[in-house]
């Protein structure tokens, strides 16, 4: 093996989270994804070189940024990518893996960052973050079409697929299986250092989440919240997020339906500001029917902030260690979200012990330290023996039921 081995990242990479000394001021926005920043972060603690690829709106040519062991890659992007199929991203991309190529890319989700690293040429592992197909029959729309279509595409092509939960495995058809393992999301060694310890806890509960849909859950959160404030009258119920902004589409659908009363309608909030937010709720309410993970939920849990989930939402079950380590309920009964939520309102016995319970199982199976190490095994066996994936199997321990 090479000394020193140069990992690539492709995927959305939000630059102001990287750990380097340049002007964070200066940087282009990207269409960042929090993971992506904290992976790069990890791999470069350990000694790792690292090149990221992304791409930005805000950049009118190729813009290659260095310091240190890591190098970021950034292309341009054009507005409405999904007529094109993403074409004009994927292109850029790939150029410029070709002109600063890694030994292997790690390729986040399955769609234009995977396919242009496919296209490399260069050793590729695809992680797979959602089910493209799941989200298409609950949001059937031309986008989510084009996005599935990529997927498929993906899919076919990638000789080595991470899954980032058994349940996104399982919904892997036998042969993606065969080239698959299960490398969890994960939370930042920098994140748990920033969690506030004991913070006062107001007198409200919180949903984060990026979309007013029915997938999300949103709409039945918020009649979940009528049916809870009849007995707790002075709660509120803050919700955060892309459509939850005052005026926007979860304020109008509540001001319709009678069920606006006690509700802060808060929208998009510097990160900083969306954790202090979670950190001080009673409660979080996970209304979305369906995960393929739940970062939001694994960072409430981090914050000691009760989580209230779906029994049935992908890997939010698991992930809430099948009741354990947070409350599940039928998610799309506002009743029985009511009935679970009250159950931690009404208990402070029972909010402490679901508060320790869950701090107890992220840190065993979702911290930095346990996961980036799999990552690792993962990338170095695929380029010491550029073979199958049944090879890598045998160095990442995964339990799939």
């Amino acid at each position: 093996m090479k000394e020193t081995l140069t990992i690539g990242i492709s995927g959305p990479i939000d630059l102001k989270l990287l750990n380097w000394s340049l002007d964070k001021s200066s940087l282009p926005d990207t269409n960042g994804f929090p993971l992506t920043s904290h992976l790069i972060n990890a791999l470069l603690e350990r000694g790792y070189k690292v090149i990221g690829y992304t791409n930005s709106s805000e950049v009118n040519e190729h813009q290659v940024l260095r310091d240190g062991n890591l190098t970021i890659c950034i292309g341009r992007t054009k507005p409405q990518p999904g007529r094109r199929m993403f074409k004009y991203e994927r292109e850029e991309l790939t150029a410029l893996m070709f002109a600063h190529p890694a030994d292997v890319i790690y390729a986040f989700w399955t769609y234009e960052y995977a396919w242009a690293a496919l296209d490399s040429g260069i050793p590729t592992i695809v992680s797979v973050h959602d089910i493209a197909r799941r989200i298409l029959l609950t949001q059937f729309d031309m986008f989510r079409l084009v996005r599935w279509y990529m997927n498929y595409r993906v899919l076919r092509r990638a000789k080595h697929l991470a899954a980032n939960s058994n349940y996104t495995f399982k919904q892997f058809t036998k042969a993606e299986q065969e080239r698959a393992v299960v490398l969890n999301n994960f939370y930042s060694s920098s994140f748990e250092k920033s969690v506030p310890k004991s913070p006062q806890k107001g007198h409200y509960i919180v949903s984060v989440s990026m979309g007013f849909t029915k997938r999300k859950g949103v709409p039945t959160g918020l009649h979940a919240f009528a049916r809870l404030r009849e007995k707790h009258p002075t709660l509120e119920y803050h919700l955060v997020g892309v459509g939850m902004e005052p005026g926007g589409e979860a304020q109008q659908y509540a001001e319709q339906h009678g069920l606006a009363e006690g509700v802060k309608f808060l929208g998009l909030l510097p990160l900083n500001e969306v954790l202090e937010k979670v950190a001080k709720a009673k409660v979080m309410l996970h209304a979305s029917v369906e995960e393929s993970f739940g970062m939001a939920v694994l960072e409430a849990m981090v914050m000691g902030t009760a989580v209230v989930g779906g029994e049935k939402s992908g890997f939010i079950p698991e992930l809430l260690n099948h009741g354990k380590a947070g409350v599940l309920c039928d998610i799309t009964s506002p009743e029985a979200i009511a009935e679970a939520t009250s159950s931690l309102l009404d208990d402070e016995n029972l909010m402490r012990k679901i508060e320790q319970e869950a701090a107890a199982h992220v840190k065993a199976n979702f911290s930095e330290k346990v996961v980036v190490d799999k990552y690792l095994d993962c990338v170095n066996a695929l380029y010491t023996r550029q073979g199958s994936i049944s090879g890598v199997k045998e160095e990442v321990t995964r339990e799939v039921a």
